[in-house]
């Protein structure tokens, strides 16, 4: 089952942040995921339907969400953009299968908008040091985040076996690139998430990074924007839900590469450090047109065909 593939990768991605952070990454994923769970399970009871919580992809919602915050984030966070990604987004639309937009991307989007100071305050994961359960996180040393270093113009800090292995702030499931990489090639492999989204996406990525480089060295600059944020998460996660994205290769190739050029527009030009989860929207709202667009482009001679025969 599809849901079912995605937890099992977004599982080591949260026991990577674990290992630096201690308990609390791990705790904030599993607030999500319960919010989700129950927040689908009550409006299908209130709407008068069969549950569809068993198909897995309310926790998967749920999941992504927790694993797009800080790990500094209160409790309450994953709880209000889970609950947004369910209750506003997918059910209204009619549920399982039926939404016109990720609702996971939607749940980052209203906490990247309405809480943006915390969204991305990031602790610094040198001090191997767990952070607290309980009371407050003033005290905690916080570190400048790649995606914020390349916002800002600055040079950026951080060596490639660093951004590999995630020794470096960020989201709680982004930051390890390694892992994050080995989970898209499980997802390929079981069939769960499409390369062709997946590497289009990336393709267009690098190549604008490539362009239009705001680090010195064009390598290094590709290396830095791919790396940094939760742009490879977005890549693997939230373009390859299949409701929201096109169907036929064709489209899928159009799509990923629309994404890409929208995450780095938004980087380059908008307000916040990292905007894939308004990226993925928009590409959202594009996608009926691409797929259909797609389609007959593939059936553009047969179609002729036809309509000289009739």
């Amino acid at each position: 089952m599809m849901s079912f593939d995605v937890l099992v990768a977004l599982m080591p991605l949260c026991l990577c942040s674990a290992v630096y952070y201690g308990a609390r990454p791990v705790i904030l994923v599993l607030a999500g995921m319960v919010t989700a769970v129950l927040c689908e399970t009550a409006a299908c009871l209130f709407m008068k339907r069969v549950p569809t919580v068993a198909d897995g992809s309310a926790a998967v919602t749920g999941g992504i969400v927790g694993m797009l915050l800080p790990p500094t984030a209160p409790y309450w966070m994953p709880v209000v953009g889970a609950a947004f990604a369910i209750l506003v987004v997918k059910m209204p639309m009619g549920g399982s299968g039926r939404n016109l937009f990720n609702p996971a991307a939607a749940g980052i989007a209203v906490l990247t908008l309405c809480f943006s100071g915390t969204m991305f305050r990031y602790a610094d994961p040198g001090q191997n040091v767990p952070l607290p359960l309980t009371g407050t996180l003033a005290e905690v040393i916080t570190k400048t985040s790649p995606a914020a270093q390349l916002m800002s113009g600055g040079e950026t800090l951080y060596t490639p076996t660093m951004l590999l292995l995630g020794n470096f702030p960020g989201p709680i499931g982004a930051t390890a690139i390694a892992l994050l990489a080995a989970c898209a090639f499980y997802l390929f492999s079981r069939r769960s998430a499409s390369p062709l989204i997946t590497l289009s996406y990336l393709a267009a990525c690098a190549g604008m990074a490539a362009l239009f480089p705001r680090v010195a060295g064009t390598g290094h600059s590709v290396l830095m924007e791919l790396c940094s944020g939760y742009l490879l998460f977005a890549g693997v996660f939230l373009l390859n839900d299949p409701v929201t994205a096109p169907r036929h290769w064709l489209g899928r190739l159009l799509y990923g590469a629309l994404a890409g050029v929208l995450v780095m527009l938004l980087r380059y030009y908008g307000r916040f450090e990292e905007g894939a989860c308004f990226a993925v929207l928009l590409a959202n709202t594009f996608a009926p047109a691409i797929d259909r667009m797609g389609w007959y482009l593939l059936n553009f001679h047969r179609i002729r065909k036809g309509a000289r025969s009739g």
